[in-house]
């Protein structure tokens, strides 16, 4: 049973008034409050604090069950995890709201809301990502996505020296269009002139401008915003598919307190048996293909034969909550690509925002258009090597190729050195790329995508036309339109583009429809989770206190009991099912049976043994799981004949 969502969410999101603003998110004080205030109001609730940031901020945390015959810490949970990526603020208050109506529900008797905190555990944190998050809230707006870490970017001995500016006083840092025909990598869409495009040159077009975050050389090394407000991106600081080196992703695995402490207890919960992750990354609706292995031979998105599973709760998905595509994202190094990797369980994340739609008339809907933010297909593919890298800092070239081009010089005997790096162009930097057979990754505008805007399709075809439909639409539009600025070191600029957070962050009045849709989700996920039980033992006398015994693991729930990846990498810990008797009294059949994973709808997994045991005698076989608990059945050695279901 589920909570059905409302339907009149698409057309109210289409009519919002406003661009996303601070009002009525919570600063991570009051957030804390409302954790507090939740535990204090509900009884099926309980607060506790994971660790605390780089700050020193603490990391709250829900833990929602239902006092019952199992201990909640022994039953299968369901993680529920938000705002690792510090940007998005809308994370942690969907979360909570989710947090908040499950309780309400359970408390006035909803039959889903009841059974799931009777029958499972819930553990919500709402925020990972506390220094962040606060930045939302600053005077001066900015993007910030990476924790408070200080960083030496730039190796000059100080830290965070040259950040972004608000040169003309706007209270956002956008970005700058830089009219230097020797840096120029692109040049004013001529379908959409706010747009950006990179140039064809086989046509004939020419760069006019590269872009630049909005700033000024603050510590007169001839470079802009290149040493910017620090920070490690938590969502790439985990240990699967970690790149090492790479600008962001931390100077090791869990280097940060707050990835160390998320980490830390989902280990301390060996009962979590599913993991649910608000955040910049999608595996929901673009679901993630079977293909491809790192040197490692790790998958490089998730084993083949879990791809199945993920498009039906992908599908169901859609169906409840109606959340359209958004970019695609690199995972390499995100808690939830770790927890289904390396944790070992079924793990999905869902930016819960992508861009309000249009209404379609009859004639668009028989034409098939079905917006989105083109993450699927060739286009979505293009569109990830296009934008998905960390900024390097020459021209939209990701750090990510930068790191492998150094790579690959080093490798053949050639020093590179950063003041090598800052003379070369772009065009350079491809030239080189396509000698040494790297491929070459373009670099997000600025940390969450949301400055200038972007260049690949030209006109009403790229995604930003469409969010500048959708912004063109509002009392208070989410572009700022191209302004000259006299440059004190660049001279002629513009600066404009995306407001921050406007595409990350709906209006706050959108978080209780978003969560009623989340909570729907995470109530039919929940009623999909493992069901296993142990059919009646059939007993077979075969001899005077010879007996043969069979029984199976029956899995009546919709999940298996473990990923395909868990049991290629032996990470989730299987169900250990033992028959009560001496080792010595066994003469076929292992005592103690390990079952690795059972499949959902119906699998089973049989088992049998050839014991000695007196006659009448009463064992019984006892069934363990780390995830879901333990049981036990009893045998008696009396020919069932067959009896057995």
């Amino acid at each position: 049973m589920t909570i059905a969502p409302r339907n009149a969410f698409v057309a109210a999101i289409v009519a919002w008034p406003l661009a996303s603003t601070a009002a009525d998110y919570a600063r991570h004080a009051e957030l804390k409050q409302q954790v507090s205030d939740l535990s204090s109001e509900y009884a099926d609730a309980r607060s506790v604090m994971i660790g605390t940031s780089h700050e020193g901020r603490e990391i709250p945390a829900l833990v929602l069950a239902r006092a019952g015959a199992v201990d909640p810490a022994r039953r299968p949970a369901l993680l529920l995890v938000a705002n690792i990526d510090g940007d998005h603020v809308v994370g942690s208050a969907v979360a909570l709201e989710v947090a908040q109506t499950l309780l309400a529900h359970a408390q006035e008797g909803n039959e889903a809301a009841v059974d799931l905190l009777t029958n499972q555990t819930v553990y919500v944190v709402p925020r990972v990502n506390p220094d962040a998050a606060e930045r939302f809230f600053a005077g001066v707006r900015d993007d910030r996505r990476r924790n408070a870490r200080a960083d030496d970017a730039d190796r000059d001995g100080q830290l965070d020296e040259d950040p972004a500016n608000d040169l003309n006083g706007d209270g956002l840092i956008t970005m700058m269009r830089v009219y230097d025909p020797e840096k120029a990598t692109h040049r004013a869409d001529p379908d959409e002139p706010r747009l950006d495009a990179k140039p064809d040159r086989d046509k004939g077009e020419r760069a006019e401008f590269y872009l630049v975050r909005e700033g000024v050389d603050d510590d007169g090394d001839g470079k802009i915003n290149e040493d910017e407000l620090g920070g490690v991106d938590l969502n790439r600081n985990f240990m699967h598919g970690f790149k090492e080196h790479a600008d962001g992703t931390g100077r090791y695995p869990l280097s940060e307190p707050e990835s160390h402490a998320l980490l830390t207890f989902v280990l301390e919960h060996q009962n979590i048996a599913a993991v649910v992750v608000y955040g910049r990354h999608d595996n929901l609706i673009t679901i993630p293909d079977g293909k491809g292995r790192d040197p490692a031979g790790a998958p490089k998105n998730i084993e083949e034969e879990d791809v199945g599973l993920y498009k039906q709760i992908g599908e169901r998905f859609k169906e409840l909550t109606d959340t359209g595509s958004t970019p695609k994202q690199a995972a390499d190094g995100a808690f939830f690509a770790w927890a289904y990797a390396q944790f070992g369980v079924p793990a999905f994340s869902t930016p819960l925002y992508a861009r309000p739609e249009p209404q379609k008339d009859d004639a668009e809907e028989a034409d098939g258009e079905d917006g989105g933010e083109d993450a699927a297909g060739d286009e979505g593919e293009e569109a990830d090597a296009e934008g998905g890298g960390t900024p390097s800092g020459i021209g939209d070239i990701a750090q990510e190729t930068i790191d492998a081009l150094r790579a690959a010089a080093e490798g053949r005997g050639f020093e590179v050195t950063d003041e090598m790096l800052a003379q070369v162009t772009p065009d350079q930097i491809e030239q080189f790329a396509k000698q040494m057979g790297v491929e070459v990754m373009r670099a997000k505008e600025d940390d969450a995508g949301n400055g200038g805007s972007g260049g690949k399709k030209k006109g009403g075809d790229s995604p930003d036309a469409k969010w500048l439909v959708y912004s063109d639409g509002l009392a208070e539009p989410g572009f700022v339109a191209w302004q000259p600025f006299d440059h004190p070191e660049l001279g002629r600029v513009e600066i404009g583009g995306w407001k921050p957070y406007f595409k990350s962050t709906p209006p706050f009045e959108a978080v209780a429809e978003l969560a009623e849709k989340q909570l729907a989700f995470l109530l039919d996920l929940a009623d999909r989770m493992p069901s296993v039980s142990l059919t009646t033992p059939e007993v077979t006398r075969l001899a005077p206190g010879l007996y043969e015994v069979k029984a199976a693991l029956v899995n009546d729930g919709y999940l298996p009991t473990g990923t395909a990846m868990a049991v290629r990498n032996r990470r989730a810990r299987p169900h250990v099912v033992r028959l009560e008797l001496p080792r010595e009294r066994f003469v076929t059949g292992q005592r103690v049976q390990r079952v690795w994973s059972v499949p959902g709808s119906g699998g089973r997994v049989a088992m049998r043994w050839i014991v000695e045991a007196d006659d009448d005698a009463d064992v019984a076989i006892t069934v363990y799981s780390e995830k879901y608990g333990r049981f036990e059945v009893p045998v008696s050695m009396t020919d069932t004949n067959g009896g057995g279901s």
